[in-house]
């Protein structure tokens, strides 16, 4: 049973709080993303294991830029959780796999006994049907198979039975739990039809065909169509003949789900007929209901408020009749519902004010006041340290980059298919592969690659590859062995296709593989550059940046650096691309902070699409003067948005259709921006029109 967490979040040792996991609405969650399937007790173990390596690399990977990036939160939370099922479910699914395959109902009870207080916080009711069925403690052997389904029969149905004095109390059951009883009032609900009565079905197994011989010679209690329409309308009697003063029967004329009007039952027709002493058409009911009820899949509502059957209804009908009103003679007329309703009047204000030509709260941080100001100067580019990916975001939209970066709120968490390795994952094996190949070639001082070293290269990519994807597989434990085989072939592939392309550019020699700067020291330690600087690197002597840089290269016979990041997407940069309106950061401003950190010139900055999907391209930047300036420009922007403390839900064309936060805002951000006014937004569209 769910109950309130545990106040200390990550405290450890207290996983079981009350017989009961801290966190139990992660149970299935963590379950389908370990992939556990069967009851085999190792596969539990290894599976749950193998998420739990999954998280530890999906971490590193999203700290590879920016240790607090909120999505470092959740996958930590979400790891500290399946450390307290692992301490709670794999204790118990050692004791099930112990059980024997047979033995008396006394000692199945003694088990299920003992293992209700185990698992459930509230194990009475349990107990209780337990020892409803002690007097059977002597019968057996019996298999697990068969008590379990005994047992849990009963726990699927729970009844309470009506006190002595039932008066002033309602009684909710099904037409066979009205057997024997009588009510004032009787309401029976659902009279469509294919709702009640069910449409009758043949078994499948056996039809009826096979069933009358068996009939014929009265050996069997076996039912056939015939049977089963009287036993519907016997349900409807037995509903019907426990009233004794008034019935109200209704019927949903409307199916939600398909869009679609739904008829009455022929039993209402038949119903009616009782009444009135003949059959009416069953049009004119369902048009005297559709009158009656007023209801539709545009307004569900009735007409009249006073017909309403709870407050929704009520309030939508009366917005209803002013609606349909003289605007000038209802104003103000609906302003109740915002004094009912603090939800209501949040929303409606909101609404109102995104929808205003001006720019105000509702649209984002749009201004500065005495509480605003303090936050945002302690977040400036000066005060603390940004990775690039997160000011990236900014010329998306600045709403997402304060909401992602200042806020650090955790975006929503779309599941991955099993046919495919988790992105992260992917790119993590991918990067790591990549840093292992040059270090080995470094040491057995075989760079740069030449066109004579390639089968060599080959040859040691090759065996990098089946060492690391080895590791990651005894660490993981896949689910699927072979979504685990073709994910690392495709990988091998790309990355044996992006070892070929080396020697094109032989008068680079690699020199930093996976340098790091700002990242704290025990992140800093995994797999980086030992060259790497565990302080910010001030830009400009302004702007504090962080971040790690897949490779540095230097040119052969000169001091000049090339700075490399790797991309493993689709390649979507033009042959003008420098900082591509403020989402291609890395290549301009990597390059100023190695220079600033080695005290060496860079003559270029890279990105190199070293997958099939970017088509194995690279496309070179060179650090010159005018594009330094596009760099130190896009940071001044981003700095002052921040300064003057206007950071809007502004989106870039297209850009809600991949954000994170699309349900914090809504899907029409892009409509409501081309409404309000254009001026404030003029440091904003000029970065995007950088080239």
């Amino acid at each position: 049973a769910p109950h309130t967490p545990h106040p200390v979040e990550n405290d450890d040792e207290l996983a079981v709080v009350d017989g009961s996991l801290r966190a139990p609405w992660k149970w299935e969650t963590l379950i389908v993303e370990s992939a556990v399937i069967g009851g085999d007790p190792q596969r539990w173990h290894r599976r749950l294991d193998g998420l739990d390596h999954e998280y530890a690399v999906k971490i590193q990977a999203e700290t590879r830029e920016d240790p607090e990036s909120s999505r470092v939160e959740r996958l930590m939370r979400d790891r500290r959780n399946l450390l307290h099922l692992r301490t709670f479910a794999l204790p118990i699914v050692d004791d099930l796999a112990a059980w024997p395959e047979q033995g008396t109902w006394g000692e199945w009870l003694d088990r299920f006994a003992a293992l209700a207080p185990r698992v459930l916080r509230y194990p009475e009711r349990v107990l209780r049907v337990i020892g409803e069925l002690r007097p059977m403690s002597e019968i057996g052997p019996v298999a697990l198979d068969e008590a379990r389904d005994v047992i849990a029969e009963r726990l699927l149905l729970l009844e309470n039975e009506p006190p002595p004095s039932r008066y002033g109390r309602v009684f909710v059951g099904s037409p066979q739990q009205a057997r024997g009883r009588t009510f004032k009032v009787v309401f029976v609900p659902g009279l469509a039809e294919r709702m009640f009565p069910q449409k009758p079905h043949e078994d499948p197994m056996m039809l009826d065909e096979e069933l009358r011989e068996p009939l014929r010679r009265g050996g069997a209690d076996l039912q056939v169509q015939p049977g089963r329409a009287q036993a519907e309308r016997l349900l409807l009697r037995l509903a019907v003949g426990s009233a004794t003063e008034r019935l109200w029967l209704s019927y949903p004329r409307i199916e939600m789900a398909e869009s679609r009007p739904r008829v009455p039952s022929f039993y209402a027709l038949d119903i009616m007929r009782a009444i009135t002493g003949r059959i009416p058409d069953h049009e004119a009911l369902q048009e005297r209901a559709a009158s009656e009820g007023g209801a539709g899949l545009a307004w569900p509502s009735p007409a009249q408020p006073a017909a309403a059957i709870d407050d929704l209804e009520h309030d939508l009908a009366v917005l209803r009749e002013l609606l349909a009103a003289e605007p000038a003679t209802v104003r103000g007329h609906a302003h109740y519902l915002l004094r009912l309703n603090e939800s209501l009047k949040r929303s409606v204000t909101a609404r109102w004010g995104r929808a205003r030509s001006l720019w105000t709260p509702f649209d984002g941080v749009t201004r500065l006041n005495s509480q605003t100001q303090p936050m945002l100067a302690s977040q400036r580019l000066g005060a603390r340290a940004y990775s690039l990916s997160a000011l990236q975001k900014f010329s998306s939209c600045p709403y997402q980059f304060l909401l992602s970066a200042i806020y650090r709120l955790e975006p929503a968490e779309e599941p991955e298919a099993l046919q495919k390795l988790d992105p992260l994952t992917r790119g993590a094996l991918f990067h790591e592969v990549q840093a292992e190949f040059f270090r080995a070639l470094q040491s057995a001082g075989r760079l740069p690659v030449r066109e004579d070293g390639l089968p060599d290269a080959l040859s040691t990519l090759d065996r990098i590859v089946a060492r690391v994807s080895a590791e990651y597989h005894e660490r993981l434990a896949p689910a699927i062995e072979r979504v685990w085989g073709d994910e690392i072939a495709d990988i091998t592939k790309d990355l044996r296709v992006w070892v070929r392309r080396l020697p094109d550019a032989a008068e680079w020699i690699p020199a930093y593989f996976e340098f790091s700067f700002g990242l704290p020291k025990d992140l800093a330690e995994v797999g980086r550059d030992p060259h790497s600087l565990t302080d910010p690197v001030l830009v400009d002597g302004r702007f504090k940046l962080r971040g790690s840089i897949d490779l540095i290269e230097q040119k052969a016979g000169t001091a000049l650096l090339r700075v490399t990041d790797h991309k493993t997407g689709k390649n979507r940069t033009t042959w003008k691309t420098v900082i591509g309106g403020g989402g291609t950061l890395q290549p301009v401003l990597y390059s100023l902070a190695v220079q600033q950190a080695l005290g060496a010139t860079v003559s270029s900055g890279r990105l190199f699409y070293c997958t099939a999907s970017g088509g194995f391209t690279d496309h070179e930047i060179p650090i010159n003067e005018a594009n330094t300036r596009a760099g130190l420009e896009a940071l001044e922007i981003v700095d002052r948005a921040i300064e003057l403390g206007f950071l809007p839900a502004a989106p870039a064309k297209g850009a809600c259709a991949w954000c994170d936060f699309r349900p914090v805002c809504g899907p029409h951000e892009e409509m409501r921006v081309a409404h309000k006014s254009p001026e404030k937004l003029g440091d904003l569209l000029a970065l995007r029109d950088k080239p």
